[in-house]
């Protein structure tokens, strides 16, 4: 049974709704449903047959703005999709990821372990790697964030910062920062230097905010989708207390990575002090979660 069918059903039992009545619901929801009838939902929920693309977006967002997505069965459903991203994952990084650097060996997945640096007591070592691996991928001399400041960003309790290591050599990391939507969208448009980051900038772990997407950096792609796909889970994880995921970057395999799985480019140009070349972009939670790439390969 399809994702989309066994997530209907679960609703429609859990609020002890007839076909007849979530129909209606349906079709007060969005235009999309008003030619909607039972022996069709009757279809979707079977799996005889699927809906539209567009229709699965639209279910997704009438059960998460109806809170069934905050079930633990439903929690369960979406996180087995969102792991099955991982070959497609594999793949875009693959064909278009241009700043791995090095190429090792891929190993088994369970060969892998990974740290969630917010939860350890001490990881110094990590975060000085992320330093190193940011310096040097970046413009010479503008990422002068010290593994200080960035160990404290990672500390606060609503950062997403994981690491990848194998027999103690870092293989790879995804770190996320929560912050305020109004910093968010001047970072987006470089109003502001997203290093200049202070604490009154960030949001606490229930507070809606925006994920600004730091760093990212994978040894071979196989590490690079794991961490996606962690990343993926995290933000279905706290759907509920997000807004926006920003990126800025001035590299341009960010925007091949990005165009297709609803991150949109909102800004660009080029910085005047280091001379590159910049883009800014900035999506709703929703819309990456949920955009027509994922819901074409897991849902």
């Amino acid at each position: 049974m399809n994702p989309i069918a066994t997530l209907l059903q679960h609703y429609r039992k859990e609020m002890k709704l007839t076909q007849k009545v979530l129909v209606e619901m349906l079709s007060e929801y969005d235009r999309e449903f008003r030619a909607l009838n039972v022996v069709t939902l009757s279809r979707w929920e079977n799996s005889m047959t699927t809906p539209s693309l567009q229709k699965k977006k639209k279910i997704l967002h009438f059960l998460l703005s109806h809170h069934c997505l905050r079930s633990d069965e439903c929690r369960k459903i979406i996180k087995s999709c969102y792991n099955n991203l991982y070959d497609s994952l594999q793949k875009i990084f693959t064909d278009n990821y241009q700043y791995i650097i090095g190429n090792l060996p891929e190993q088994k997945k369970e060969e892998y372990r990974f740290h969630v640096l917010n939860q350890e007591d001490s990881y110094k070592t990590y975060v000085e790697h992320v330093v190193d691996i940011e310096k040097a991928s970046n413009a010479q001399g503008y990422y002068t964030v010290s593994h200080q400041k960035l160990e404290q960003w990672c500390r606060y309790p609503s950062s997403f910062a994981m690491i990848c290591e194998r027999k103690q050599q870092h293989l790879g990391h995804f770190v996320m920062l929560k912050i305020k939507n109004s910093v968010a969208e001047d970072i987006a448009h470089h109003r502001r230097s997203e290093l200049s980051l202070q604490e009154e900038d960030f949001c606490s772990i229930r507070e809606k905010g925006s994920y600004y997407v730091h760093a990212l950096y994978g040894c071979n792609p196989k590490i690079a989708a794991l961490l996606n796909v962690e990343a993926y889970l995290y933000l279905f994880e706290h759907i509920d207390t997000i807004d926006n995921v920003m990126i800025f970057s001035s590299r341009t395999d960010g925007l091949l990575l990005t165009k297709d799985y609803g991150i949109q480019e909102v800004a660009r140009g080029k910085d005047t002090v280091y001379g590159f070349e910049w883009h800014g972009m900035l999506s709703p939670v929703e819309e990456i979660l949920f955009s027509d790439t994922v819901l074409k390969l897991v849902f």
